[in-house]
C-alpha cells in the first residue's frame, strides 16, 4: 500500500477556543440559573432539568471539539493496487483507477463563503475541506483537500463530478496513476 499524504494547513486554535469559551459561558449561566435564589413571585430553575441541559451541552461540545481536532487528521489518500482510497471524517471513497478518464494538475482556491457552495453536504474548517465546491470553469467539483488554496490533482470520470485532491506532491500522484491506470494525463 502506498500512502500519499494530503497538504495540510497549520492547525487553528481559535475554533476550539471559541467552542470552549461559549460552552463555559452557557454552563456558567445555567449554574447561576439553577443555584441562584428565586426572584420574588418567581420560580427557580429545576436542578434536575439544569443538570440534564448542562450534561447535554457538555456532550455536544465534546463531540464538536473531537470533530474540530480529528477531521483534518482523518483526511487521507491511499493507492492500493489499481484502487485509490480517499478517507474523510465520516467515510471512505473507493475510486477504481479504471473509472478515471483523465487527470490534470491544477491550481485552486476554494470559495468558502456561505451561499457560495454548489452542494449542501460541504464541510469546511481549517485543514479540512470536503464536499462539492465550485471551481473556476467547473460547475460542481467533489473536493477532499486539507488546504483552501494550492496545487492539486483534478480527476475526471466518464460520468459524475470531477474529484479534486491535494497531496503534498501532486505530480508524483499523477505519475503513479498513469503507471497503474490507463491515463493519458
Amino acid at each position: 500500500m502506498r500512502e500519499l499524504r494530503p497538504q495540510r494547513e497549520p492547525p487553528a486554535a481559535w475554533p476550539v477556543a471559541l467552542l470552549a469559551g461559549s460552552v463555559l459561558l452557557v454552563v456558567g449561566f445555567l449554574l447561576w440559573a439553577v443555584l441562584s435564589p428565586a426572584p420574588p413571585g418567581g420560580e427557580r430553575m429545576d436542578p434536575l432539568a439544569g443538570a440534564l441541559v448542562i450534561a447535554g451541552l457538555l456532550l455536544a461540545s465534546g463531540i464538536g471539539t473531537w470533530t474540530l481536532i480529528n477531521a483534518p487528521r482523518r483526511l487521507d489518500y491511499r493507492l492500493r493496487g489499481r484502487t485509490l482510497f480517499v478517507t474523510t471524517l465520516l467515510g471512505r471513497r473507493v475510486v477504481p483507477l479504471s473509472r478515471i478518464v483523465g487527470a490534470e494538475l491544477t491550481s485552486f482556491e476554494l470559495t468558502t463563503m456561505p451561499g457560495a457552495h454548489a452542494g449542501w453536504l460541504n464541510s469546511h474548517m481549517p485543514g479540512y475541506y470536503v464536499g462539492r465546491f465550485p471551481l473556476s470553469g467547473l460547475k460542481r467539483t467533489q473536493v477532499a483537500v486539507g488546504v483552501r488554496k494550492g496545487r492539486g490533482l483534478l480527476l475526471r470520470f466518464a460520468s459524475g463530478d470531477p474529484l479534486l485532491l491535494a497531496p503534498r506532491d501532486p505530480e508524483a500522484l499523477l505519475k503513479l496513476l498513469q503507471e497503474r491506470g490507463d491515463l493519458q494525463g
